[in-house]
């Protein structure tokens, strides 16, 4: 028995995408909320802890919701991925068009609006996270899924260096006449975005769910 190492890589580009996402989230947003919003660091750190109280509910919900999803055409998990994605990355890209607009022109209702759009996305985000990691176990046979999961983290990890570069190439940064630096986010976000949607669309035309899960359950797996 060996692994297809070609269909976990692709599997595993869901995984890839969720790093790349986190990666530029724990990064970039307590910078905005702090450089933008001017909010202390105890409330930005509350705001930031967000995604970890989201996620003790999002994660099993969305987990046991794609356990009993019986798609005939795209399975269990892959409906969850492919809307997840779509729904971050739409969210995503509203938030530096409400930084950069609050940094300009100020606006309580920006400030508000970054809020609950932020809390959108991490709703987002947390729909296909479950079903996302619990897709490789579903396409691998049980004694090669060790493997399978050293391969999946390292296509995270792959997505975390990918926005570090991209944090470093993508960043505007302007200095200000009061000797300030503003930055502009608005090509990470695209980019990182673009990253998950291709990341998305090759996993959804190179893995067929339904029959890879049926190869295993004819392999008693």
């Amino acid at each position: 028995m060996k692994l297809n190492n070609k269909r976990t890589v692709l599997v595993g580009l869901a995984f890839l995408s969720i790093c790349a996402f986190w990666q530029m989230y724990d990064n970039v947003i307590p910078l905005i909320l702090r450089e933008t919003f001017h909010m202390n660091e105890s409330l930005a750190g509350a705001v930031m802890a967000l995604d970890n109280i989201l996620a003790l509910f999002l994660l099993p919900f969305f987990g046991t919701l794609s356990d009993r999803c019986r798609n005939q055409k795209l399975g269990r998990r892959t409906p969850f991925i492919l809307i997840g994605t779509a729904a971050a990355v739409i969210l995503m890209n509203l938030l530096p068009l409400l930084d950069n607009g609050y940094a300009e022109n100020g606006g309580r209702w920006r400030f508000a609006a970054f809020i609950v759009v932020l809390g959108g996305l991490l709703v987002g985000m947390g729909s296909y996270r479950s079903p996302a990691v619990a897709l490789m176990p579903d396409v691998t046979p049980k004694p090669l899924r060790s493997k399978g999961n050293a391969i999946i983290n390292l296509m995270g990890a792959v997505g975390g260096v990918f926005t570090l570069l991209l944090i470093k190439a993508a960043v505007v940064r302007t200095e200000l006449p009061d000797g300030t630096v503003a930055s502009d986010y608005t090509y990470l976000f695209v980019g990182v975005a673009a990253l998950m949607v291709v990341c998305a669309f090759v996993l959804w035309r190179t893995v067929n769910e339904r029959a890879c899960v049926a190869e295993m359950e004819a392999m008693n797996y």
